[in-house]
């Protein structure tokens, strides 16, 4: 049994390991992608804390739909993405560009989502030993290319909205549209019928998105420079 759990953890925690590897390969100092795994891990903290001391009870019990789609928003778009942009916050980005500062950011993402991981399958373990059941890992690798992404992605576009503001061209729209994606997503992965599947869309969205904002960011950055301000 330890030995199993101990796999599965690990499997929880390979997105994180092949991307310390990858931004490496960018030339993003280790010290600095260390420091984003732990921002990353203290920045789930506070967010799961107020999550928890939000009542179970329906907001609006007559206007469900419209209820789960405030809690998405506000419980997870804003105050995940939220908390993750203010820890992405102290992370060097002097000597940094905006790409490198975005590996920083996509890592802060990788930490809180395997963490988030490891906090869902230990809850499944539990209630697998209950019912005497066996683990699923296809959920598991699910999350790979869900709930990381998400994260990862809108933790990236909390990134560029602080490097956005290190260059002094400020655009809150990048914040806010890291919150809108996020929350919508959780709206749709809450559905058990086939609305579910629009949370494809949304991640697709979310990666156009983020590839967007940074091209745009670059394109500015470097029309300041030609201008010389």
């Amino acid at each position: 049994m330890f030995f199993k759990v101990a796999l599965s953890i690990l499997l929880c925690c390979l997105p994180l390991f092949a991307g310390f590897f990858i931004f490496i390969k960018m030339e993003v100092r280790p010290l600095h992608l260390f420091l984003a795994i732990l921002y990353g891990l203290l920045s789930i903290i506070p967010s799961a804390f107020i999550q928890y001391l939000i009542p179970a009870k329906a907001l609006i019990p007559s206007y469900p739909i419209l209820e789960s789609l405030l809690r998405s928003l506000l419980l997870y778009g804003f105050l995940e993405e939220a908390f993750k942009t203010l820890f992405i916050l102290p992370l060097p980005k002097k000597n940094y560009s905006a790409k490198q500062f975005l590996c920083l950011s996509f890592m802060a993402g990788l930490s809180f989502c395997c963490f988030e991981s490891v906090v869902y399958f230990l809850d499944f373990l539990q209630n697998a030993l209950r019912q005497n059941a066996h683990l699923m890992y296809g959920s598991l690798f699910l999350r790979f290319f869900t709930s990381d992404i998400i994260h990862t992605v809108c933790a990236g576009l909390g990134g560029l909205f602080i490097y956005s503001c290190f260059i002094k061209t400020p655009k809150p729209s990048i914040l806010i549209m890291a919150i809108l994606l996020h929350g919508v997503y959780d709206f749709f992965a809450g559905f058990t019928n086939n609305l579910r599947w629009f949370y494809i869309v949304v991640l697709i969205l979310a990666i156009l998105e983020c590839r967007i904002k940074y091209k745009s960011l670059v394109d500015d950055q470097e029309q300041r420079a030609c201008e010389g301000v």
